[in-house]
């Protein structure tokens, strides 16, 4: 598993995620502008507000260096504005911002925050955004709110229970960075065999068991045991499931884009989901720029 972040570096590909985020919030910011709302923004894994862009692979290989691209490759360091800086330099800022990280070094950076943007509502708290969300909710729910919350997590740690809660204000949006390819697939492993912990995860960030049967197949052998293996296609299958339950959640969705690494492998999706058909409209014409992804049963949307 990926180490703690602390040291607040990203891959080249996090451009994609936050180019298409930045365009989605400059949007909803602008479409409701002249609203009386008090627009809030959530970002529940922030970060430091800046990343530094990894410009190379220990032991990488020949062959992974011809993947590289040239920009990837230039030796001097290269900088990344990241989800809170973006979100607070929009033109038609949001009147709320709230800022969560589990790690105290990054959320003291984010304060530093609040003297580059005077006048900005700024809440930084440092501790588990599933818990800190949940806290929150009710408060929002008192208020004359609509909002987008950045769900962006650092593995397999979002909890389907705290996207289930502000799918049920009936006022947020969520943009979902889903770690499908750089976490969770990991943790469904071949042979089948999960440890606890594992299995505990996968069930909390799907908030169901379905998963498992999903991704494995049980077949029986010629001595009478049950053979079990993962399919083929666990990775779209377990796509399609986590969609179809933020369509029951939110009521929308939006078709998912897919985001790769520097060797083509997809690592995460961006998923979008909201109340309204119209955000939903917004974000597809958004993410459409961006490459997209048929997963079986429902999907593409149209």
């Amino acid at each position: 598993m990926r180490k703690s972040h602390t040291e607040n570096t990203v891959g080249p590909w996090a451009r994609q995620k936050l180019d298409g985020l930045e365009a989605y919030l400059h949007a909803y910011t602008q479409a409701l502008k002249k609203k009386p709302f008090d627009l809030v923004f959530i970002d529940a894994f922030a970060g430091a507000g800046r990343s530094k862009i990894r410009n190379a692979w220990k032991g990488a290989d020949a062959e992974d260096l011809q993947l590289l691209d040239d920009s990837f490759m230039e030796d001097r360091e290269q900088f990344i504005e990241g989800s809170p800086r973006r979100a607070l330099k929009l033109q038609n800022p949001f009147s709320k911002y709230f800022f969560f990280d589990v790690d105290r070094r990054r959320a003291q950076l984010l304060t530093e925050l609040r003297s580059e943007y005077q006048g900005r509502h700024i809440e930084i708290e440092v501790g588990d955004a599933n818990a800190l969300i949940r806290r929150l909710v009710p408060h929002l729910n008192r208020w004359n709110t609509r909002g987008v919350a950045f769900l962006d997590p650092y593995g397999p740690h979002l909890r389907w229970q705290t996207v289930e809660t502000l799918g049920a204000t009936g006022k947020f949006e969520v943009i979902v960075n889903f770690p499908l390819g750089m976490a969770i697939n990991r943790l469904i492993t071949r042979s089948g065999r999960i440890p606890e912990n594992w299995r505990a995860d996968l069930n909390g960030c799907f908030g169901t068991t379905d998963w498992e049967n999903l991704a494995y197949s049980d077949e029986e052998t010629l001595f009478g045991n049950t053979d079990r293996r993962k399919v083929d296609d666990a990775a779209a299958r377990l796509l399609d499931l986590y969609v179809s339950r933020l369509e029951a959640a939110f009521g929308h969705v939006a078709t998912p884009s897919v985001v790769r690494n520097t060797r083509g492998m997809p690592i995460y999706y961006m998923l979008w989901a909201g109340p309204h058909p119209l955000g939903r409209k917004i974000a597809d014409e958004i993410l459409k720029k961006r490459e997209r992804i048929t997963a079986p049963g429902r999907l593409p949307r149209h």
